[in-house]
């Protein structure tokens, strides 16, 4: 297929009928002779309708979970379809069903296995604008999943992909992916190029721009993906692809700070007790992330088991962990969620000891408390308390990227735009 634009619009691009029409100007601007468009739900809608659910229990089925989740989207492409057909433009709006995104059976995670070409080829062939609903799909046994938070960046790469597009534009409310939140750290810079590497490390450090899922996939078939904003489309915004930057290895790009974060000591666990294997076992199926594990033996007979875990609801993390302690054993269990962990990110920086070095020193000096820190190719991490967090993060950056490192002149003072929270 050629001649196809894939775009991408968040939440806060469709919150509203006015900026609903606005993302409609975009597309009608676009030259084009196919487009396929992804949207998120309207706003904070995802977050409501979770919301619900937990009225009715603390812990929802997966399955109609999921059911009710993915209605956030067929509202925002039924909109835009309204509105982009009344503008005379040859459109029409699909669930990720109809479409034919398949994915695995796992509910509330799960991933795309296949995407119809020839779904793709007959709605193409019959409209000019394909308006596809994101986060979502339907698993081989005919069941609708949702591919979990951020899951929207992951539809448009897999249709860029199925299509033979060779770009990708996530459109959110920022102006690209910038050296660290600008509504966190001072005189942060817009990053005008990134490699697919620095972006995936990033996103997992607790960047909400892109999903790093989006950014693998995209890695996997060469896609390049061009971040923008949707209230200023003229801004070229943030590429990334596998091309090499200017930078040198071993360079800071980015600071991530990432608040959705969980301390966890177990105590006299018993030793005998597969506690690591478990742990993986128990967290994977529930979509919680272990950033960091540490196990000490304490004797022959006991341990000590330190986590840092990235988790979306504190209820679910809580339940999981007394799960954990009951079968481990665990003697005492203790939780902190005022915890963050501040990241660098950069292409070879982990193997770069005096980078880690010097960023121990400085938080150490700035008396800011390090509960564990941990490094790969591309990261190196610290899990601080949340009330030194801020401090932290502007520490490092002007540390670390206080002399401009990237190509742009952007410099972020201009305005605090709100962040992309949808899926």
């Amino acid at each position: 297929m050629s001649s196809i634009s894939v775009l991408k619009f968040g939440g806060t691009s469709v919150k509203n009928i006015g900026r609903i029409n606005h993302v409609v100007d975009i597309i009608a601007k676009n030259k084009t002779a196919k487009q396929i468009v992804v949207v998120s739900a309207m706003g904070d809608t995802t977050d409501y309708l979770y919301g619900l659910a937990k009225q009715c229990s603390s812990a929802p089925d997966r399955r109609e979970l999921d059911m009710l989740l993915s209605t956030g989207e067929q509202i925002s492409i039924a909109l835009l379809t309204i509105i982009l057909k009344d503008r005379g433009i040859k459109a029409k709006s699909f669930t990720g069903s109809q479409i034919g995104i398949v994915t695995d059976n796992t509910h509330s995670c799960a991933r795309i296995l296949d995407i119809s070409a020839s779904a793709l080829k007959e709605a193409l062939r019959e409209n000019d604008v394909l308006v596809v609903a994101g986060f979502q799909g339907l698993s081989e046994s005919g069941e609708i999943t949702t591919l979990g938070r951020g899951g929207s960046d992951t539809s448009a790469v897999a249709l860029a992909a199925a299509t033979g597009a060779g770009d990708c534009h996530i459109y959110t409310d920022v102006d690209g992916i910038f050296t660290s939140d600008p509504n966190q750290v001072q005189d942060t810079s817009l990053i005008e190029t990134l490699s697919y590497s620095e972006t995936i490390e990033l996103a997992r450090a607790g960047a909400q721009v892109l999903h790093p899922r989006a950014a693998e996939l995209a890695r996997h078939y060469g896609i390049k993906l061009r971040v923008r904003n949707t209230f200023n489309p003229d801004n070229v915004g943030t590429l990334i692809s596998g091309a090499r930057t200017v930078e040198k290895p071993s360079k800071v790009k980015a600071v991530a700070v990432d608040s959705h974060q969980a301390y966890v000591l177990l105590t006299n666990v018993p030793s005998e007790y597969p506690i690591l294997a478990e742990c993986e076992r128990l967290f994977e199926q529930e979509d919680v992330s272990i950033d960091v594990v540490s196990q000490t033996n304490l004797n022959d007979e006991e341990c000590l088991v330190q986590l840092a875990l990235k988790y979306n609801d504190a209820e679910l993390l809580q339940n999981i962990l007394q799960q954990l302690q009951t079968k481990s054993g665990a003697e005492d269990l203790t939780v902190d969620t005022d915890v963050t962990r501040i990241s660098l990110i950069g292409s070879g920086i982990g193997s770069a000891s005096q980078i880690r070095t010097k960023a121990l020193g400085l938080l150490t000096s700035a008396c800011i408390q390090v509960r564990l820190f941990s490094s790969s190719e591309s990261t190196i991490s610290f899990l601080v308390n949340s009330e030194h967090a801020k401090r932290a993060a502007d520490l490092l950056h002007h540390e670390f990227l206080g002399v401009q490192r990237v190509s742009s002149t952007y410099r972020h003072n201009q305005h605090q735009p709100l962040r992309e929270t949808a899926n």
